[in-house]
């Protein structure tokens, strides 16, 4: 889903949660919303397709911030272990 979509999916308040996920690109935006069949997730594309990724999730809360969706789900499983602890 590109930004202009999510623009109006949000003017008319159909978006019901959005979720942001840890993957190879880095932090990927899923949006889900209302559509005539039911819900569906999209992820946040880039202009040219394919999912956007932010490399912090600083930059995702400025991005969804600024559209106006300040709250937001991580999930971060995918880097469950991948940190060291220190000795």
């Amino acid at each position: 889903m590109q930004v202009p979509k999510l623009k109006v999916l949000i003017e008319a308040g159909a978006v019901r949660a959005v979720e942001v996920s840890h993957e190879a690109g880095g932090w990927v935006v899923w949006i889900t919303h209302a559509s005539r069949s039911g819900e569906r997730r999209e992820a946040l594309e880039r202009q040219r397709g394919g999912a956007r990724g932010f490399a912090t999730l600083d930059a995702v809360a400025r991005a969804l911030a600024g559209l106006g969706l300040p709250a937001f789900r991580v999930d971060a499983t995918s880097l469950a272990g991948a940190v060291e602890e220190p000795p």
